[in-house]
């Protein structure tokens, strides 16, 4: 789920994206940290970052939000080091 959150890049989605989780368990129902993803044509934006408070996959989950600054990356050079780091990996994608 989180690679295919990654990928949600179409201009003015809005998406949650679990950055950190839960060592315990490592899946997205206990301590998930997430960033809210936001793109355009030529950028990624992680607009703010918090703890999630529930479900990733509720239509709009409560987040507590952290006093952390934006950040933005190159969406070209987003894409080519997810594509990078998922070679490296092996991890597939269904749409591979």
């Amino acid at each position: 789920m989180a690679w295919d959150r990654l990928y949600c890049i179409a201009p003015g989605w809005r998406t949650l994206v679990p950055l950190l989780v839960c060592a315990d368990d490592l899946d997205l129902s206990c301590t998930v940290i997430v960033a809210e993803q936001v793109a355009d044509e030529q950028t990624v934006h992680w607009r703010r970052f918090g703890l999630l408070r529930d479900p990733i996959t509720e239509p709009e989950p409560a987040v507590d939000w952290f006093a952390i600054p934006a950040t933005r990356f190159d969406r070209a050079a987003f894409l080519a080091t997810l594509d990078q780091f998922r070679s490296e990996t092996d991890v597939k994608m269904e749409w591979d």
